[in-house]
């Protein structure tokens, strides 16, 4: 009996001996004996084999064909003497007379009963050894061959819904700490799925683990951003606001409040913060240089390709990375009293605290030309805008005068 794995990576073992896709090396060889092993119950014509592997990038198809067969038959050799891949008539076949078990079909297997079984220890068992057995994604080898993309798909679909029966089962248990593992475990796989997100945050906050959360939620905060290029969503967001307001313990004396606000560890470089915050701090600051009549600027910093003015330009992954370089040159630039939010996938927006117009542009001109550095000939620029904070019933104020 031989046993096969397509999750995570790809191998073929027959108890002694286990040929791994390294081994194999070529791609197509591996696409090639997968195929041979997943359509093993009948002959595979040669035609068929041709259009899927060459789609008419071969001169001569079939002589190229039966030339990965004769190296896929060589590469096998090392599991034994056996004829793996048998020449039928119109085609080839995997030599029915020799048995394998495959991940993916026992996998399968695992999400039909699940869908067939009622809430109870046994669906929640089944669901643990599915969300165990799928090891991540189909190797990576194999995610070219458009034949086997339907089956990726329906793949984690299962694998989410035997998570997602099994978080329910957690929740509604209060089973916080296995619904945190499971969650850690999932988000390996599916790091942006928003009910395992959700789920992860509740059961930090159940367990009053408040800073992890906070962490968690930054962490996935910055991945939609540069992965999705959207903003968080918005159940997401209520978790978090949930988190912050429960994570404050009432404190009985001013000292041990201070000790709580306060910073750990030394401030290095400008205040990051979410834009929810940011808001807030804005408004504060709109109160406080109405009152004491300071300077203070915001500066919104976009990251776009050379050419694209207008709000709508695609996004794509050398922005995104971009973005992301632009906030390492921010932190290394600014102040500590400088106040930055991330406004959009390649938006910054920042309040520069005490800040004249002239230092202001200073800053501008420090940071693009430190930016440009690091982008070097990518064929993208940094837009600008700088106004001065004014209020709107300060501008009334203005008018009327």
């Amino acid at each position: 009996m031989l046993e096969a794995t397509i999750f995570g990576t790809f191998s073929l073992s027959n108890g002694e001996t286990v040929l791994r896709e390294e081994d194999i090396r070529a791609s197509k060889l591996v696409q090639l004996l997968v195929y041979m092993i997943s359509h093993r119950e009948k002959v595979v014509t040669g035609k068929r084999l041709s259009e899927l592997f060459w789609s008419g990038n071969s001169k001569n198809p079939e002589n190229a064909l039966k030339n990965l067969i004769y190296r896929l038959r060589s590469v096998l050799k090392v599991l034994g003497p056996e004829n793996y891949i048998c020449t039928q008539p119109g085609g080839y076949q995997w030599n029915p007379e020799i048995p394998i078990e495959t991940d993916y079909e026992q996998f399968e297997e695992l999400g039909e009963e699940i869908k067939k079984l009622p809430d109870g220890p046994a669906r929640e068992e089944l669901c643990r050894q599915a969300v165990a057995s799928y090891r991540g994604d189909v190797s990576v080898r194999l995610t070219y061959g458009a034949w086997l993309q339907p089956q990726i798909v329906s793949y984690q679909a299962t694998y989410l819904k035997a998570a997602k029966v099994l978080g329910g089962i957690y929740e509604q248990a209060g089973r916080w700490e296995e619904l945190e593992g499971l969650c850690q475990e999932v988000e390996e796989h599916e790091p942006l799925d928003e009910d395992i997100q959700i789920w992860f945050v509740r059961s930090l906050q159940k367990q009053q683990k408040y800073d992890q959360a906070m962490d968690q939620y930054e962490s996935v905060k910055k991945q939609f951003y540069e992965n999705l290029g959207i903003k968080m969503p918005q159940k997401l967001q209520e978790i978090f606001h949930n988190v912050v307001t429960e994570g404050r313990i009432q404190l009985n004396n001013i000292a041990s409040i201070m000790e709580d606000a306060e910073e750990k560890e030394e401030p290095q470089g400008a205040f990051f913060c979410d834009y929810q915050i940011f808001r807030q701090i804005f408004r504060l600051e709109m109160r406080r240089i109405g009152r004491i009549g300071i300077s203070e600027y915001m500066l919104l910093l976009t990251v776009q390709r050379v050419g694209n003015f207008w709000s709508g330009a695609i996004l794509d992954s050398g922005l995104l990375e971009a973005a992301s370089l632009l906030e390492q040159v921010i932190r290394d630039t600014l102040r500590i009293g400088d106040v930055v939010s991330r406004n959009g996938p390649t938006q910054y927006v920042i309040l520069l605290s005490s800040c004249s117009y002239e230092a202001g542009i200073a800053v501008v001109n420090r940071i693009r030309k430190n930016f440009m550095k690091k982008v070097r000939n990518r064929k993208i620029e940094l837009k600008y805008e700088l106004e001065e904070l004014s209020s709107q019933w300060q501008k009334r104020e203005v008018a009327e005068k």
